[in-house]
This record gives C-alpha cells, structure tokens and sequence, in this order.
C-alpha cells in the first residue's frame, strides 16, 4: 500500500537508516479510507440483517470440540455473515433465508451507492446425506436440495461445489482434500524456487537454510490450518513433504537411511 510522497526507514541491528522514497507500489487514496469503509460497510450489513431477517446457522460453543452431550455446558449462537473488508460470506439454513439475505443486500448497498459483483458471487450448498428412521448415517445417499435460482439484474447466480474465501479453498462435502491439495502444490512451488539460491548453495548455512525455510515454506503450507480436521493419511502427506523438505536442505537423501527422528533431531 503506497500514499503520495511516503518515506520510509528500514531498522538494522536496532537502528534506523537514513529515509528514502517509496515510489513503487498500489495507490490507495487518503490513510483513513479502508478504516471509513470498514464503518460504513458494518453499518450497511446490520441494516441488511435487520430487514432480512435471516436466523442464519447455529453453532454451539463448549469445553473441546463440536459435539456436546446433555451432561456438557455449552452455549449455542447463530452466525449469519462473516466479514473481511468487503469479503462477505451468508449462512442460511434455507433457500428461502438466502435468498431474503441476497435481496435485501442488493436492496441496501445500492440505497448506500454500494454495488454487489454479482460476476463474483456464488452459492454453495453443504452435502447432506439422508439419516434412517433410527438417526443413523446412509453413507453414499445424499439429500437432493432443490435447484437454486436467485437472479440480480438479470444475472444468474451460479451455483459450485466449491469457493475461494480469504485464500482457503471450501468445499461442499467438508472434507480438506482440495485446500490440502491446493496448499502442498503451493508449498511445494515456493520450495523448489530456493532450491538453487538458497538449499543447493553451500556457501548458506544449514541454520540460514532452515530459518529461510520456516519464515517463506512452512507459512504457505500451513495457511489457514488452524480449521483443519484431518484424516491420518492427510497428516501422512504433511508429514512425507515435511520430511523431504528438510532431507534437502540438511543435504541428505532416503539412501542415507538416516530415520525421522534423527532428522527431527538434528533440525530441531
């Protein structure tokens, strides 16, 4: 983010250089628009739960995970819409809700001289699959929601099995395979890019090499996995890159059978 003639200093070793130009970079106007746009942009999104009247989907909060039996303390809460700068996703429970929400959206930002991108909106149904009479799970038998059909000036929103929201990837079946896929192709990218600059060099040490490798690797790896719900194979996959990659960098291979642990060990 660059403002018109913005300087800048750099910290070395606790002090500060000498202040130079920024003359690259995205215009973005006056420093306070993103905080004003903030404040308007929650002040629309009330007026649009007020009107819509959407309950959105329930969660409940406890002691460890999702699931809470009778004897267990937990509060349930509804969520409606998550918000990040003018991100917005809706949850509803029925077509009916969704599509009250997206109207009345549509309804208010324009009032505001707001205009939705209905090019950049989409919908997305979770699978659900059919329960016997005795509650339990019929694995392979899917509910069949009914075709969604929401039009804003006279264009179609389309319905996916999958969306991208803040860089992580959602899939209707609410499994991490995808965003799994998505993050080690990415990881995997940015570690080959250093693999001659930085891993093959030997003039870089194998404490700069590792440094290197948790501040530009493990971050695009580990991207949004604190909502991971992983299977033991997924963990495996992790696990094997996570492996190769520091085999690299230290510069040894499979054929020098030096074991997990002894690898663990000595990278730390």
């Amino acid at each position: 983010m660059l403002y018109k003639n913005s300087k800048a200093k750099v910290q070395i070793n606790g002090k500060l250089s000498d202040s130079f130009d920024i003359e690259t970079g995205v215009m973005q106007g006056e420093i306070t628009s993103p905080m004003l746009f903030n404040i308007l942009f929650d002040f629309v999104i009330r007026k649009v739960i007020d009107e819509a009247s959407a309950a959105g989907v329930k969660f409940s909060y406890g002691s460890n995970d999702f699931f809470h039996g009778s004897r267990e303390k937990y509060e349930n809460f509804n969520v409606l819409a998550l918000l990040y700068a003018d991100d917005l996703v809706a949850m509803c429970e029925t077509t009916d809700d969704l599509e009250k929400f997206i109207r009345s959206f549509e309804k208010i930002t324009q009032k505001f001289d707001l205009t939705m991108s209905v090019k950049k909106t989409c919908i997305m149904t979770l699978q659900q699959l059919k329960e016997d009479q005795h509650g339990k799970v019929l694995k392979g038998q899917e509910v069949n929601h009914p075709n969604i059909n929401i039009n804003i000036r006279n264009q179609k929103i389309e319905t996916f099995d999958s969306f991208t929201y803040l860089r992580c990837t959602i899939t209707r079946d609410q499994r991490q395979d995808t965003e799994l896929e998505i993050r080690l192709a990415k990881a995997a990218r940015e570690f080959n890019m250093l693999r001659y600059s930085i891993w093959h060099r030997k003039s870089v040490s194998i404490v700069s090499r590792l440094r290197v490798f948790r501040a530009c690797v493990l971050p695009v790896l580990l991207y949004g996995s604190e909502v991971w719900s992983l299977t033991i194979t997924q963990e495996r996959r992790i696990t094997s890159f996570y492996t190769r990659c520091l085999r690299t960098i230290i510069g040894v291979n499979l054929g020098d059978r030096m074991s997990n642990d002894k690898l663990l060990k000595i990278t730390e």
